[in-house]
């Protein structure tokens, strides 16, 4: 058995554009800044059991945002596509995948924690 691969990543979302996350949740990914999103994709490749045709992360869209006000936590699922383009022929692929992460939202910063689990069979 595998153990499942954790990553953190803290965001800063102002109040003001908290409060309006939910109608606009892809917010959070122009708010990440370019080393987190940097260290997520590089999380996501090194996790990934196949690395045929040198894989790249895509089109990163936040879904199911979820927020409780009174316990200030809550969730969303991050949904990405998994480029592959192989060298030695004009073929090319594209997979989506996504990864659950929960949050908690404390002065001003979205801390959230995820487990990335790869679907695909190796046995």
């Amino acid at each position: 058995m595998t153990t499942q691969a954790k990553i953190n990543i803290s965001i800063i979302v102002p109040r003001i554009i908290f409060n309006g996350i939910s109608s606009n949740p892809d917010v959070l990914l122009s708010l990440l800044g370019d080393l987190e999103l940097h260290r997520l994709k590089e999380f996501l490749f090194d996790n990934l059991a196949d690395k045929d045709g040198s894989p790249e992360i895509s089109a990163m869209k936040v879904h199911f945002f979820t927020y409780d006000e009174q316990t200030k936590t809550g969730g969303f699922r991050l949904k990405f596509n998994i480029d592959r383009v192989f060298c030695c022929s004009d073929f090319g692929n594209c997979s989506e995948d996504y990864i659950d992460f929960k949050f908690e939202y404390l002065q001003e910063t979205v801390r959230a924690e995820a487990s990335y689990f790869n679907w695909v069979l190796d046995n």
